[in-house]
């Protein structure tokens, strides 16, 4: 068989076999390929199937892994990248409009955004999604975020949690310089941190702050409403 024909099989069996690796694997070809029939026929294959959110949990997210490996090795070019994390964007973006806008002394209001130098913008739409879906508020800031936009931001929302993602090396100061001033920004709100460099950096857990390691203990977090409850001033 040709590369072609490899290709187009591996892509008609992913329709039908939803083992994890095997729909990873179909779209990471098609992502080489460049091929948005294919890619789009795999996603929306898993989101009827699975579910919007179980298909962030059990394929995209994995697919981003790899993803990075294959960025390590030379093996994709920013071009093949930016035409997957378009198409993932769009879905994200229409999912995240899909669900209603809450309001209400009742709602927990999130805050998210990424800091100066952070580009993982498909990562934050997917938080969005997930916090959005779950009936809070979310008030969403985007990438290149900076303190003193940050300030007035908190100003005019007062929100209950802030989340950010800290990915890339933070080039201006220490991580842990930077939570001690978000937390002198937001003095009534719970700084929830996410990403490599605040792993690297070995940032706590302390009174007002959360570490979430991973997609599922940020949802394990989200969705415990005793834990949650508990830190709201």
């Amino acid at each position: 068989m040709s590369p072609s024909e490899i290709a187009e099989k591996a892509t008609d069996i992913s329709v039908n076999n939803y083992e994890h690796s095997t729909q990873i694997d179909a779209l990471t070809i098609s992502m080489i390929e460049m091929d948005e029939y294919k890619f789009d026929q795999i996603l929306s294959s898993n989101i009827r199937k699975l579910g919007f959110e179980r298909t962030i949990i059990e394929v995209i997210y994995p697919f981003l892994e790899k993803l990075s490996l294959l960025w390590l090795t030379g093996s994709i070019n920013p071009v093949q990248e930016n035409f997957f994390s378009y198409l993932i964007r769009q879905k994200v973006i229409v999912a995240i409009d899909s669900e209603p806008i809450m309001r209400g002394d009742h709602v927990k209001k999130y805050m998210i955004y990424l800091p100066e130098g952070e580009s993982q913008e498909l990562s934050l739409l997917l938080m969005h999604y997930i916090l959005k879906s779950r009936r809070n508020q979310v008030i969403y800031l985007g990438q290149n975020i900076g303190l003193e936009d940050l300030k007035d931001a908190n100003k005019i929302h007062k929100p209950d949690f802030v989340f950010t993602m800290i990915t890339e090396a933070y080039s201006k100061q220490p991580v842990g310089r930077y939570v001690d001033q978000l937390s002198k920004v937001f003095k009534d709100a719970h700084l929830l941190l996410s990403g490599y460099q605040v792993a690297a950096q070995n940032i706590k857990n302390t009174a007002g702050i959360t570490v979430l390691s991973s997609l599922e203990e940020t949802i394990k977090f989200v969705d415990d409403e005793k834990s949650i409850a508990s830190f709201i001033k």
